[in-house]
């Protein structure tokens, strides 16, 4: 199974957040987060009306990766709300197993305050413990500088570039950056 210990920690704005792994109750959330950041129309790949979330999916979703030893998904919390998560996914087959991908979405109030940090340092303190996971990797928009230099920051390097790879309802597209870290 893949488990972090909860840990609290002080964001740069002198808040208490805690990291740990999600479960299911955090499923409603979790799909909040996902819709207000696909409102902004800046760092999802689905526009407003693309995404169809149910609670019973996101639990499901919840419970498959926390049973799986190359998976981890973890939520950074305030009091009682989640503000933010990351979820990592390692490769299912045999040669693909030692690397995986994560995703991470914080909410925008939440921005610029060490949430990302948090829940990344988490995942790499994870990924060297974790014997069959030695690669990181993400894609970011070419346009999400903040964190492009938050993974640089932490040790991830810009492996390449997709051109073009997304287009914009206003016709002007955007390219996918491939960073990754080796954790071993």
């Amino acid at each position: 199974m893949s488990r972090i210990e909860p840990k609290n920690y002080i964001t740069k704005n002198k808040t208490n957040v805690l990291i740990r792994v999600a479960h299911r109750d955090d499923a409603e959330q979790l799909i909040e987060i996902n819709l207000k950041i696909i409102e902004e129309k800046l760092y999802m790949l689905r526009q407003p009306g693309e995404a169809t979330y149910t609670k019973e999916g996101e639990v499901k979703n919840i419970e498959n990766l926390l049973n799986c030893e190359g998976t981890l998904y973890i939520v950074a919390q305030v009091e009682n709300n989640v503000i933010g998560y990351l979820d990592f996914r390692n490769g299912g087959l045999k040669i693909t197993k030692h690397a995986g991908s994560l995703s991470l979405y914080i909410l925008k109030q939440s921005r610029g305050i060490g949430i990302g940090n948090h829940l990344l340092k988490a995942l790499i303190e994870w990924a060297e413990k974790n014997s069959l996971i030695e690669k990181v990797t993400l894609n970011v928009f070419s346009t999400n500088e903040r964190a492009q230099n938050l993974y640089k920051k932490l040790g991830f390097t810009e492996e390449g570039r997709c051109p073009k790879d997304m287009k914009l309802e206003n016709g002007t597209y955007m390219d996918s950056v491939l960073m990754y870290k080796f954790v071993k």
